[in-house]
């Protein structure tokens, strides 16, 4: 999993698309906001142009549904396992600021 749009330090607003390579079950890639305590503050997903067990491109875009309490978080881009809810085998942690 790469995640390359946003990349370290950019700027993050209310509004935000994401880009990256990966794949995951059925293709699904899931992201994620997350201020510097680990609350959640986004998300969403894209699909996989590579399917499931595949890489391939993936964008999308995530709106904050609070807004942030502090300046620095995190954005988050995973694939599900497909064994069960809650495993990230492929988690991916890119810092920005919010601006």
């Amino acid at each position: 999993m790469l995640l390359n749009h946003p990349g370290p330090g950019d700027l993050v607003s209310h509004n935000n698309h994401f880009a990256g390579y990966g794949t995951g079950f059925e293709g699904q890639v899931n992201v994620r906001i997350v201020e510097e305590d680990g609350t959640t503050i986004g998300s969403g997903f894209a699909q996989s142009s590579g399917g499931m067990g595949v890489i391939g491109e993936f964008l999308g875009e995530i709106t904050l549904s609070q807004n942030p309490s502090g300046k620095r978080g995190f954005i988050e881009a995973w694939s599900d396992s497909g064994k069960g809810e809650g495993e990230q085998p492929s988690l991916v942690r890119v810092p920005i600021v919010f601006s």
